[in-house]
């Protein structure tokens, strides 16, 4: 074993011919080696046995990258690692195991909460329309606590509301507590001292008339599956994804019933909407055709999946304020149902809430009840 030299590296041994690479120890620094390949490229590694008495090995670096010198005073650190019983090359392999923020989520956590999660389509969602892009190709030990405030501005600033920026950090929150109680990886949770935005309820809800020029608006639109889709949503107040999920063979005309599985409810639980006289006059009169869904898009094997174009269209031709979305028809119901003198209970039951609570935003839509119901709480003569 000769003395590995700046003389040696520099101007190493041939490579045999037929041989790939040639190795060469040094006779001071027992486990010190460097590698000579056919190419000429001379790289430095470490050999040592782990506390476990198994030979492991620890590639230090290419000539050039560092010094002889630089190599021997690594391969001494690495030795006396090993000697405290560190494992250098085992630190390595966990370095390298260590997946991509979009390896782990497609691949590892977003299957795991599949079934276990109510707000499963969301996070989906999240991760393929924003953090996909953003972080898909780091690792998720390169993500730092600043990176998460990053993203949170750049959500502010594509105008998200804050409750939804908020659902952003808890998912990211998620995921890296499932990675770290995995053991994927060693480190903190980068979302856990994120800032969370101050939520604004908005409470938007049409009035009589804007209901009428609303149902005007959808009678003229070109797009007639899109507009009955969204007739059908003010006609029920039931969420988007179990209208546009919905197939023929769920609808029941005669029961005057909408069936919605387990597996498409937000509560985990098969729902059932009552269809209104509204709700049946407007599934009667959908366009024929063969799609087994109620709303089939382009493609009749595949239900429609985007009513925004649509929607601008029918609220400014109703004179509909611009920013009342979507969803606001599903609140609009509830406040007409409150307002009529319908019970919470009931209107739980018709939207399909999972608890009271859910409800219970409704209650002051309905102070007449209430008052009536707190004067039962003495007796008359008081």
């Amino acid at each position: 074993m000769p003395a590995l030299t700046r003389g040696l590296a520099s101007n190493p041994p041939t490579v045999p011919v037929g041989k790939a690479k040639l190795r060469l120890f040094d006779d001071k620094l027992i486990g010190f080696l460097m590698e000579v390949r056919a190419s000429g490229k001379v790289t430095y590694y470490c050999r040592y046995n782990d506390a476990r008495g198994r030979q492991r090995e620890v590639r230090i670096g290419r000539h050039g990258d560092v010094t002889i010198d630089q190599a021997r005073k690594r391969a001494q650190e690495i030795k006396a690692s090993a000697a405290l019983g560190g494992d250098p090359a085992a630190e390595r392999d966990r370095s390298r195991a260590i997946p991509t923020f979009g390896e782990f989520v497609e691949g590892r956590y977003l299957p795991y909460v599949k079934d276990k999660l109510r707000s499963y389509r969301d996070q989906e969602s999240f991760f393929r329309l924003r953090l996909k892009a953003a972080w898909g190709s780091r690792y998720l030990d390169q993500i730092r606590p600043g990176d998460v405030a990053e993203l949170q501005e750049r959500l502010s600033r594509e105008g998200l509301a804050g409750a939804t920026i908020n659902r952003y950090t808890a998912f990211i929150k998620r995921v890296f507590n499932v990675a770290l109680h995995w053991e994927i990886y060693d480190g903190r949770n980068p979302a856990t001292r994120a800032q969370m935005r101050r939520e604004q309820g908005r409470e938007q809800f049409l009035t009589d008339a804007e209901l009428v020029a609303l149902f005007k608006a959808l009678a003229v639109e070109p797009s007639r599956t899109a507009a009955c889709a969204i007739a059908l949503l003010a006609a029920t107040g039931a969420r988007r994804g179990e209208i546009l999920g919905a197939r023929w063979e769920r609808v029941d005309i005669d029961r005057r019933i909408l069936t919605v599985p387990a597996a498409s409810s937000k509560s985990g639980r098969t729902r059932y909407i009552p269809l209104s006289d509204a709700a049946i006059r407007i599934l009667r009169g959908l366009p024929p055709g063969d799609s087994p869904w109620v709303f089939p898009g382009n493609d009749p094997a595949k239900p429609i999946s985007d009513l925004k174009k649509v929607w601008v269209r029918v609220k400014e031709r109703a004179g509909i304020d611009a920013g009342f979305v979507l969803h606001q028809l599903r609140h609009t119901y509830a406040s007409r149902l409150v307002g009529q003198g319908r019970s919470l209970y009931e209107v739980g039951q018709l939207l399909g809430h999972a608890s009271t609570a859910m409800t219970a935003r409704y209650s002051h839509l309905a102070p007449a009840r209430l008052v009536e119901a707190a004067n039962l709480a003495l007796p008359a003569d008081c």
